[in-house]
């Protein structure tokens, strides 16, 4: 049984053995029910002062089995009430520390800088994909919420612009930061940082203002994103090509959730192994049902739906559209 339900049950029959015996001592010893409330508690938690005590044969065997039962209910809440601060105690600090080794030797992972509105949608996307990743933000009252509806959540409470808050989320083996900081000022010190601490890691930044877009790019950041731009632009298209956004739109949502596909478009470059082949050889190769719309050459032109015979140069950038799945095993080959 739980330690929560045995407290109930001790309280419950505390306060009924309160009740009954105080009744008790009131018809056997003729006091006042004050009188015979206190005796009762002083009997049961065996303090009794002296001041008052049962005088009657009856009044005597009822403080004898008083005496009984009310301590042993007594000591068994108040142990189950040390159970449950003891055990909650080992057990959040054994979770705590579970964690701490998993973010130690966690590799090629993802650090995630904020944890506001924006950072939970980007930490709600990473753990649908199955990504490592640990989440670095000032309110702790947050992660800890997350952390108990997750045991699996891992977090480092601390400010992200510090060095050793960083560190301790293992920067230096990560693959990825991204950070979602609510000032841009706080984003372009996180960017500074982590490329001091890992040149090889990419960064992805939120940018509030646009003014601040440029300044993250020279930072460090290798991407950066303005939720509100492209908010604004989507409101934008929506206005402008409704039923293009919309027929997209609602066949991402059909696929996810009556299907259960998740859709989605990712990048590769061409290694040299594939240089020279055309887009269905490619395919044809690989053996896998997956479809690129779109190739990105080294000198920036952009070749959307492309045909199958389009040969494939080294460093081309292609466009792979295709569930979940397919693009998980596309990439595991390609790679």
């Amino acid at each position: 049984m739980e330690p929560i339900k045995k407290i109930k049950i001790g309280l419950f029959v505390i306060f009924f053995i309160v009740m009954f015996f105080s009744i008790s001592f009131s018809y056997f010893e003729s006091l006042s029910m004050f009188d015979s409330f206190y005796l009762t508690i002083i009997t049961m938690f065996t303090i009794g002062y002296g001041d008052i005590h049962p005088i009657t044969y009856m009044g005597r065997l009822t403080a004898i089995l008083l005496a009984l039962t009310g301590t042993s209910v007594g000591l068994f809440t108040f142990g189950s009430t040390l159970q449950l601060f003891v055990e909650g105690y080992f057990r959040k600090a054994n979770r705590m520390r579970n964690m701490k080794n998993r973010i130690k030797n966690m590799k090629d992972h993802y650090v995630l800088c904020g944890y506001g509105r924006i950072g939970k949608v980007v930490a709600n996307r990473l753990a649908k994909r199955g990504a490592d990743f640990v989440v670095l933000d000032l309110s702790e009252e947050n992660l800890v919420s997350e952390f108990e509806k997750n045991p699996e959540f891992n977090y480092i409470c601390g400010d992200a612009t510090l060095d050793e808050c960083l560190i301790e989320a293992n920067i230096k083996n990560a693959k990825t930061l991204i950070s979602t900081m609510p000032r841009d000022s706080d984003n372009v010190f996180v960017t500074l940082s982590a490329k001091r601490l890992n040149p090889n890691i990419h960064v992805v930044s939120k940018a509030e203002e646009t003014v601040s877009m440029d300044k993250l790019l020279i930072a460090g950041a290798d991407k950066v994103v303005s939720p509100y731009m492209i908010g604004g632009m989507r409101l934008a298209e929506l206005a402008i090509k409704p039923d293009v956004l919309d027929f997209f739109s609602t066949f991402m949502s059909i696929a996810n959730y009556e299907y259960n596909e998740d859709i989605d478009l990712r990048k590769y470059n061409i290694l040299k192994k594939y240089e020279g082949i055309s887009i269905f050889d490619l395919l044809t190769q690989i053996n896998y049902n997956v479809s690129i719309i779109g190739i990105k050459s080294k000198n920036g032109s952009l070749n959307v739906n492309p045909a199958k015979d389009t040969i494939l140069h080294l460093d081309d950038q292609i466009y792979v559209f295709g569930t979940y799945d397919q693009l998980e095993s596309f990439e595991q080959f390609i790679n």
